[in-house]
């Protein structure tokens, strides 16, 4: 709607006619209604960046009443704000989608989500600050190669438990794991460790299971280690079999489901 309104008659020069005030205060509201300030994105170091992630790096987002299962470190905090006029828009989601973009940038492990104002009178746009965090504590590392840990299995085959082997696991993405026979933590008797993924949050090596013995002959007791690195407890009861398979959670309602087959 514009300040001013043409009226014109067949042969005659047209005439402009200055709309009321009150029209005008009514039009700018309605602007108001439609319109806000997209958002700005700023960033704050708080400690030097990392080596930049590559696109699609899978970054937990975790808010501020949730527990962290690896300590962490504030690389910087990033604020999403108000900028120029826009038409009324964008979600959560996609200014997460940013700030997510920045943690890649940074070189960043994890994010953690400390404020949230939604779109309001004062502002048409998500408001929000996040802090991107690195993780301060080193992962246990097995330092063998699959064709080592081949070679062990061959040398102590005549006393290998029936859970130590390589097992190729399915899922959201494919990966292979060794288990062998391991005391060096307490409670612990097996481990389970990364010999190859495409998955870039899990290193050649990276411990992936704790295990224990069950009470039930042949049943194990998994400490299984998701994606954020969150641990879930799981029972599975082995025996002879080849293979085991785990329901693990990805959301609230998604799961994914992996099946692990022993090929040696």
């Amino acid at each position: 709607m514009t300040p001013y309104t043409p009226t014109s008659c067949a042969g005659s020069t047209p005439r402009f006619h200055t709309a009321p005030t009150h029209y005008l205060a009514l039009a700018l509201c309605s602007m108001l209604l439609l319109t806000g300030c997209s958002t700005t994105l700023t960033y704050q170091p708080n400690l030097p960046a990392g080596p930049a992630r590559p696109a699609g790096y899978p970054i937990p987002v975790y808010t501020e009443d949730m527990t962290i299962p690896r300590p962490c470190e504030v690389i910087g905090t990033v604020f999403v704000g108000g900028g120029h006029f826009t038409m009324r828009g964008g979600s959560a989601e996609e200014e997460t989608a940013r700030i997510i973009k920045t943690a890649w940038e940074k070189g960043a492990d994890a994010v953690q989500v400390k404020s949230v104002e939604d779109p309001g009178y004062s502002s048409a746009s998500y408001r929000m600050m996040a802090s991107l965090l690195r993780y301060t504590d080193v992962w246990e590392t097995f330092a063998v190669s699959e064709s080592g840990f081949a070679h062990y299995l061959d040398t102590h085959r005549q006393n290998l438990d029936p859970i130590e082997g390589i097992w190729d696991g399915t899922g959201t993405v494919p990966h292979r794991i060794g288990i062998v026979r391991d005391h060096s933590r307490p409670g612990r008797d097996f481990v389970g460790f990364i010999l190859g993924t495409a998955d870039p949050t899990w290193h050649e090596g990276y411990k992936k299971i704790d295990i224990q013995r069950g009470v039930q002959p042949g049943s194990y007791v998994l400490d299984y280690y998701l994606d954020n690195f969150s641990r879930k407890e799981i029972t599975v009861i082995l025996g002879q079999n080849q293979r085991f398979t785990l329901n693990m959670p990805t959301s609230d309602e998604d799961a994914d489901i992996i099946t692990y087959s022993k090929s040696r």
